[in-house]
């Protein structure tokens, strides 16, 4: 006889010491968009715990649901990944020409030294960026921010964390790649001290970036390198590209359940723990 779910979670979480947030299912957040090419602009996306759904619900107006379930991921991908597991379009990331740097690779191999999985090295380099790459907003007109420039200096915003941290992965056979966006704020008060002199209202929060890593077997799973671990929030609005000058997000309405990411000053890592098989199966087939 299966355990009622409620046990199972809450094995996990004494056992895995999984987050607070980790046990209680799913947070959302509906939204509604506006502007010129809202349907070019707003990607749909159906990732591992992460999905971004699009509707029109009175056929005019662009609204997006943004989906986070927060059950445990399936953590059997070993680490480093077979290049026989991973899809075409990662193996294409892989491909990607990239510049030599003894001072990347040292850092790549380090980091991933030991792990057994892929989310745990994920983790660690999530990790890395979050705890050790002090944000710090760009100068408008400034030099355009770099992997390696990021990781010299140790600072840099959400795009040079973002790329820091996809190409720390690129490096140890992990395909990863930045994704565009908007970190929704209903206002200022919601993002921290470091983020919101870069707050528009009439966008409905900040422009930032996060990644995508493959797992074999899962598909893209989100990270964000200021410090959330194979997974993101309901305030992470996936876009196709630099959404236009006229585009706009309204906060309709938030799950009670939708997390505040303390982003970028996040005093510590905020990890999407993995399972193995047989667990997730009792999770998900228990009554």
């Amino acid at each position: 006889m299966r355990a009622p779910r409620f046990l199972v979670a809450a094995f996990l979480g004494a056992c895995l010491a999984i987050p607070a947030w980790a046990a209680d299912g799913e947070e959302w957040a509906r939204y509604r968009l506006h502007g010129d090419k809202t349907w070019q602009t707003v990607r749909p996306v159906e990732n591992p715990g992460y999905r971004v759904r699009l509707s029109a619900p009175d056929g005019t107006t662009l609204e997006a649901r943004v989906e986070i379930d927060r059950y445990p991921l399936l953590d059997e991908a070993p680490m480093p990944p077979d290049p026989a597991t991973l899809s075409p379009e990662a193996r294409a990331v892989l491909a990607a020409p990239r510049a030599h740097d003894e001072e990347l690779e040292r850092v790549s191999a380090g980091l991933v030294r030991g792990t057994e999985t892929v989310l745990e090295a994920v983790q660690r380099v999530i990790a890395f960026t979050a705890r050790r790459i002090r944000y710090e907003l760009p100068t408008p007109g400034g030099r355009e921010e770099t992997a390696a420039g990021t990781l010299r200096s140790g600072r840099g915003g959400c795009v040079g964390r973002s790329l820091l941290a996809a190409d720390i992965l690129n490096r140890a056979g992990i395909p990863a790649r930045q994704v565009t966006g908007v970190l929704t704020a209903a206002t200022e008060t919601e993002l921290t001290p470091d983020t919101r002199a870069a707050y528009s209202d009439y966008l409905g929060g900040v422009r930032h970036r996060w990644i995508e890593a493959y797992v074999p077997g899962l598909g893209w799973v989100p990270s964000d390198p200021g410090g959330l671990a194979n997974t993101v929030t309901s305030r992470h609005l996936a876009l196709s590209g630099p959404p236009l000058r006229d585009f706009q997000v309204e906060t309709v309405l938030r799950s009670k359940s939708a997390r505040t990411p303390n982003l970028p000053g996040l005093p510590g890592l905020v990890p999407r723990l993995g399972t193995s098989a047989a667990v997730l199966g009792e999770i998900k087939g228990a009554p």
